[in-house]
Order: structure tokens, then C-alpha cells, then sequence
């Protein structure tokens, strides 16, 4: 019997009400595909690991380490059904956070109990420091466990930086996400590679109130080694949509760095006549454009926005790097 039916939804979100309503009984949500943060209905089991809405970002763990703590705390006991064990999952990307939480589920029995496989722990423990800062984490580019994440993770920073991850249907997250897991398994067993980060990155707007525009041309390799050099907060341009449209992420090291990604999402939500929840949006230390729309705006755009706002909340006071 097929344990995980794993359920890809590209770019959808839905409230946990709907969640529960729409979805079986032994449903789990990874990372943002329901929005509210971590939720837990004992009744119906639906689960909803995330770490993105109504959370203190750096207080809560990334959704790949939550289901490994969920599973050394028994989560598929919750799960059992007449032939054992059964779940269905759901997801709307397939980014590291989500791809290793998957391995996770999918291969339960190497996790549960007193188990311990010294590579997963580590890749574990750095996509959740790197996915909980979104890429700011101090780390040195060089270290051979990045270059190992690196070539694990290599299928997707490849559809990634090719623009074509804000469109990818079904099919092609489905294939991409298998190729992952493939990775992780072939990582798992000391059969992986590494590959060197890709750091190349443009500068497109260096701001005196202490944030940059970027251009991504590395993916999240380039925005990686820029937080290596002192980054503090960014506006980075992701990819463009076959419609001309940008995707964009913002953020900070930090909530203790004054950038108040929230607030933004508010202002460039205006400006794009959009909603929050179709809009710009994610946790106040980073988020950004609607995966369903993309958005319309230049890099002019939104540092004159982003100035704008800035300089009516601080006045003439602004942080350098």
C-alpha cells in the first residue's frame, strides 16, 4: 500500500477551514500552501506544518524540522488506518524546505525512534537555518555541506534560476521534486556530489536607507554569499513570467533589522492593486510578489516606493551595512 499520495497544487493557497473542508481525513500541509501557521486537528488529523503566517519566524523551526520532530514524536501512529499507515500531503512549490520535508514522510522509518543518520540530521539542520533567515544565516560559501546541499537541491536552483519556477505545471514540479528526492537519498547513502555555489549577482539599486535590489542571476546561492559579505536587507529579483511580469522576494536578516518587510507588502500591494492574500505578502522577515500574479512592478518602482516609505517612517535617520 502506497503510504504518501503526495498532492502538487502549484502557486494555490487555501485558509485551514477550506483545508479541512476540501481535504481527506490524514492530510498534511507543507510551508505556505495553508496559510495561518502550524495547526493540528486531533479529530479529522489535518496538519499543517509551516513556518511563514502568524509566526515569530526565528523562533519556529522550518517545516522540514518540524515533521522530523513530528515523526520522532509518532506522528504516523496518528496516521493509521485499517492497513497501516496512510497520508496525503500537499504542496504548492518544491523548494528545499518542502522536497526534504517529503523525504521525511515518504521514508518515516529511518527517522522514527532512536535513529540517527548523521547526513540527514546535517542537511536537515542547515536547510532549516538557511530556510528560517531565507538564505541569511551566516554560512561560508565554501564549506563542503553547502556544496553538498548544493548539488542535492541542484534540479530546482536549476528551474529556479531559469524564471520558469513561476510557472512550472503539475508535471514539471512532480519530475523536478522526484529528482530531488533522488538526490537525498543518493546524499543519505554517501553517494552525492557537491557543486560550487553560484555567487554571480547585479546590484540594480543600493539604497542609503540600507537595503539593495538585486538581481539574482546565481538564485539563492548569489543572495547566500551576499549575506556572507554583510548583507542586511534586499529586494531580489527571482525570475520573469512569459507575460513580462517579475518575481520578486524581500527581506531581512533579521526582525531586528529596520526594514519593515510587513508594512511593504501593504505598500506595493497598493501599488499593484492586489490583495494580501493574492498579493505580496509572507512573514516579517521575508516574503514577496504573488505567486499567482507576479507582479508588474520595475526595480525603479519599488525603490522609489520602498524610499518613499522609509524615509516618512525613519525621517533623515537611516543604518548602513
Amino acid at each position: 500500500m502506497k503510504i504518501i499520495d503526495l498532492h502538487i497544487l502549484p502557486r494555490e493557497t487555501m485558509s485551514w477551514e477550506e483545508f479541512i473542508k476540501n481535504t481527506p481525513k490524514n492530510s498534511i500541509a507543507l510551508d505556505g500552501i495553508v496559510r495561518g501557521g502550524p495547526a493540528y486537528d486531533e479529530k479529522t488529523i489535518h496538519i499543517n506544518f509551516d513556518h511563514h503566517n502568524n509566526v515569530v519566524r526565528e523562533a519556529t523551526m522550518s517545516t522540514c524540522k518540524q515533521v522530523y520532530f513530528a515523526i520522532k514524536g509518532g506522528l504516523f501512529k496518528s496516521l493509521m488506518e485499517k492497513e497501516g499507515p496512510r497520508a496525503n500531503v500537499y504542496i504548492n512549490d518544491i523548494d528545499q524546505d518542502v522536497a526534504l520535508s517529503v523525504w521525511e514522510l515518504e521514508n518515516y522509518k529511518l527517522i522514527e525512534g532512536t535513529q540517527k543518520i548523521v547526513q540527514i540530521e546535517q542537511l536537515i539542520e542547515l536547510t532549516d537555518e538557511l530556510d528560517i533567515t531565507g538564505g541569511s544565516f551566516p554560512k561560508n560559501v565554501d564549506e563542503k555541506l553547502m556544496k553538498q546541499q548544493n548539488w542535492v537541491f541542484g534540479a530546482y536552483n536549476k528551474l529556479r534560476k531559469s524564471g520558469k519556477l513561476a510557472e512550472a505545471s503539475e508535471e514539471v514540479m512532480r519530475e523536478n521534486i522526484q529528482e530531488t528526492l533522488n538526490r537525498i537519498m543518493a546524499f543519505v547513502i554517501s553517494r552525492g556530489g557537491e557543486e560550487e555555489l553560484d555567487t554571480r549577482n547585479k546590484i540594480l539599486y543600493n539604497s542609503k536607507y540600507g537595503y539593495k535590489i538585486i538581481d539574482e542571476v546565481g538564485g539563492n546561492e548569489a543572495r547566500q554569499f551576499l549575506f556572507s559579505k554583510g548583507l542586511d536587507a534586499f529586494i531580489s529579483l527571482i525570475g520573469k513570467k512569459d507575460d513580462g511580469k517579475k518575481v520578486w522576494s524581500i527581506g531581512r536578516r533579521s526582525r531586528y533589522i529596520p526594514f519593515p518587510v510587513k508594512d511593504l507588502y501593504q505598500i506595493y500591494n497598493e501599488a499593484e492593486g492586489l490583495s494580501e492574500e493574492e498579493g505580496w505578502n509572507g512573514s516579517d522577515i521575508n516574503g514577496g510578489s504573488s505567486r499567482i500574479h507576479g507582479s508588474k512592478l520595475t526595480y525603479e518602482d519599488l525603490a522609489k516606493l520602498t524610499d518613499e516609505y522609509l524615509s516618512k517612517k525613519f525621517g533623515i535617520y537611516h543604518w548602513e551595512f
